[in-house]
């Protein structure tokens, strides 16, 4: 509240509210994206955390033959649908000079507007193409043209765009420090205008791809290669990383191998895989396979083309890896939590009989 040059009580505008999904690109770039809009001054609202209410909204307005992530990030946008001025679906094209991202985040935009149009509902899209492929085609030039959009001054657009680059830069520096994900972002989950109450501080982090356990990780060493919105999601992955934790396993991700590190654990490959998020699993994977393991677990959507095929990559490279125990996971809506139970403890045994092997042969 301020004061007008008569004394009397005048009202701040309203802010503008930028509503975002929690799906999909979320878990990689939401630190950048909640900066940015918040230091332009808008307020920001998240959608709910993924839930069964949600998935039936998306499954309502998305054709059977859609992933799942897609299905729940439908539902995750309607869930913002009358409550925010803007919904921020970015069409990610590629990320990555010289790659592309997958068709269903080249789409969103175009998916999403059709479904409404048919029907005869009102999303307040806000959208911005990123593409790296072109020049002047990455995040910066993007969010720029949000503003604009915005119709926010130039002067505190590029303040906001330093201010959210910073705060993407460190978000990534944690998760390659070892930290995993939801440690990383919970910081930016919460409610409220962030920036008021002074930069998110994250936990302090673990080592960096280090295969030494930690307290409460007296089990196996177990890599879990995933998108982040599938191991993240706790209606996708139905708590995987956390049923392994509550196993005494010491659980590690592929979000700790920056790009040049996945880069080079892939040289020896004939071709680069097209899809960046996809080089960044494979690569990712590879790198670990190079360190004292006794495990690991691909989890992959149902109906993904380039999951199935870096699935089976990583699988043909793990039984390379002196018969390395490899477990496929293919999750959906459908998935029951006692299935992922039993397939767990089963995985977790087929380890445990190689430990024994290996100590019964090592040589008093």
């Amino acid at each position: 509240m301020k004061i007008n040059w008569l004394g009397l009580a005048q009202s701040r505008p309203r802010p503008t509210v930028i509503g975002i999904p929690r799906g999909l690109a979320y878990y990689e770039y939401l630190p950048l994206w909640r900066a940015f809009f918040e230091a332009m001054g808008c307020q920001v609202l998240l959608s709910p955390v993924s839930n069964p209410a949600v998935l039936a909204q998306g499954k309502l307005r998305v054709v059977d033959e859609a992933c799942s992530p897609v299905k729940i990030f439908f539902g995750h946008v309607y869930s913002l649908q009358g409550k925010v001025d803007h919904i921020f679906v970015p069409r990610l094209i590629s990320v990555q000079e010289g790659t592309y991202l997958c068709p269903k985040f080249l789409g969103l935009p175009d998916m999403l507007r059709s479904v409404a149009a048919l029907g005869d509902e009102q999303l307040p899209l806000l959208t911005v193409d990123v593409n790296c492929r072109q020049a002047g085609g990455g995040w910066s030039d993007a969010l720029r043209t949000v503003g604009k959009q915005l119709g926010v001054a130039a002067s505190r657009v590029r303040y906001a765009l330093q201010t959210a680059l910073a705060m993407q830069a460190k978000y990534e520096s944690q998760i390659q420090s070892g930290m995993l994900l939801p440690e990383a972002l919970a910081p930016w989950e919460k409610a409220g205008t962030l920036l008021l109450q002074g930069p998110p501080v994250p936990g302090k982090p673990v080592r960096k791809n280090q295969p030494i356990n930690l307290p409460g990780e007296e089990g196996p060493t177990v890599v879990v290669v995933g998108h982040p919105y599938v191991l993240f999601d706790p209606l996708i992955s139905m708590g995987l990383i956390t049923k392994l934790r509550k196993r005494a396993v010491a659980v590690r991700t592929v979000m700790t191998v920056d790009g040049e590190e996945a880069g080079r654990a892939t040289e020896h490959l004939p071709k680069r895989l097209f899809w960046s998020f996809g080089q960044q699993l494979l690569g990712g994977a590879l790198h670990w396979m190079g360190k004292p393991l006794e495990g690991m677990i691909f989890v992959a959507p149902f109906g993904c083309g380039p999951d199935s095929l870096i699935g089976d990559l990583v699988e043909r490279f793990a039984r390379r890896e002196g018969n390395l125990p490899f477990l496929l996971l293919t999750v959906d809506e459908h998935g029951g939590d006692a299935g992922m139970e039993t397939r767990l403890d089963a995985f977790l045994d087929v380890i445990e009989q190689k430990r024994q092997v290996r100590s019964a042969t090592v040589p008093v």
